[in-house]
């Protein structure tokens, strides 16, 4: 199970990365490839953090538990 929740912060970083890093660009042009990875880390660093606090999944979706 760790290794999805994994999967699913590491899709979820990038995603939010990728929005903030458009989102500096657009004034000043291009940004240095150590500027986005910057990013990547702080935000990465941010969901796993976050993630941890999360309750554990003991049962499945649905009806009945």
């Amino acid at each position: 199970m760790a290794r999805d929740v994994d999967w699913l912060v590491f899709e979820k970083a990038v995603e939010v990365t990728a929005s903030a890093v458009r989102g500096a660009m657009g004034a000043e042009g291009s940004k240095e490839a150590r500027f986005v990875g910057d990013v990547f880390r702080e935000v990465w660093a941010a969901l796993k953090e976050a993630s941890q606090e999360l309750p554990e999944r003991t049962s499945r979706p649905g009806f009945g538990g």
